[in-house]
């Protein structure tokens, strides 16, 4: 079994971050680009050599015209090792008017197309396709450090957000140590006192891509529980919520 994650530029001019872990949980392949729809497709297809499980950070099934899915609701309503979360609500008519398309349902469908006998949803040792969420997943399986702040918001200082990517930074580290990850601080390449908005932005795709992918990791590798909100008919999101 083989994880990909992939953090998707919600448009087709941003880039779209991509990781891809072997089942011992070492990185194969991790970077952030403006990648095309077919171009994920190659990379997923690259890097196929039996049963794999794609994690999805973008809406994959968003039957509801305007609104809220119901699994924004459910996650909204939910509590992860004491923490409220929030997610941003998806409808067809925000999406496509703002958008042009839903995207992560046509990446969807192209690699259901093109990958053979891949399902929608965890199924373990099947392959599969889940909608996931970074944020998410960092509440599930890191609880302790949430919330960790590394993506840049509003009244936060650069130099705040670098602090918050260094904590989880070092988190990575020192799984990496501990032997539960392999490969991937040579391939972020963070350097706080180097970082500039860009490189950050950067680094962030990456990030998110690997959180994709170490979240059902985790799940498969019985270190953490999945938990789904919503439907596979409606939508859903699927997150790993740490057992122990």
């Amino acid at each position: 079994m083989k994880f990909i994650g992939i953090d998707l530029a919600w448009t087709y001019r941003n880039e779209t971050g991509i990781c891809v872990l072997d089942a011992a949980g070492a990185v194969e392949f991790l970077d952030a680009a403006v990648y095309s729809n077919e171009e994920i497709v190659e990379i997923i297809i690259e890097h196929l050599d039996g049963p794999v499980t794609i994690a999805i950070d973008a809406p994959l099934i968003v039957n509801n015209e305007n609104g809220s899915r119901g699994a924004e609701g459910a996650l909204m309503r939910s509590r992860i090792h004491g923490h409220r979360l929030f997610a941003f609500n998806s409808n067809r008519a925000f999406l496509t008017r703002t958008f042009g398309d839903i995207r992560g349902e046509t990446l969807m469908n192209n690699i259901m197309q093109s990958v053979a006998d891949i399902r929608i949803g965890f199924e373990r040792g099947s392959s599969n396709i889940v909608e996931t969420f970074p944020t998410g997943i960092c509440c599930g399986l890191f609880p302790a450090m949430h919330p960790i702040r590394y993506k840049r918001k509003r009244k936060m200082t650069f130099k705040e957000t670098c602090g918050e990517m260094d904590r989880l930074i070092s988190l990575f580290r020192q799984m990496e140590t501990d032997g539960s990850i392999g490969g991937l601080d040579e391939k972020l390449g963070w350097d706080a006192e180097e970082a500039t908005r860009k490189s950050h932005k950067h680094l962030e795709d990456k990030v998110d891509a690997f959180l994709c992918a170490y979240g059902m990791h985790a799940i498969y590798a019985g270190t953490a529980e999945e938990k789904l909100f919503g439907s596979i008919e409606e939508g859903f999101i699927t997150l790993p919520v740490k057992t122990d």
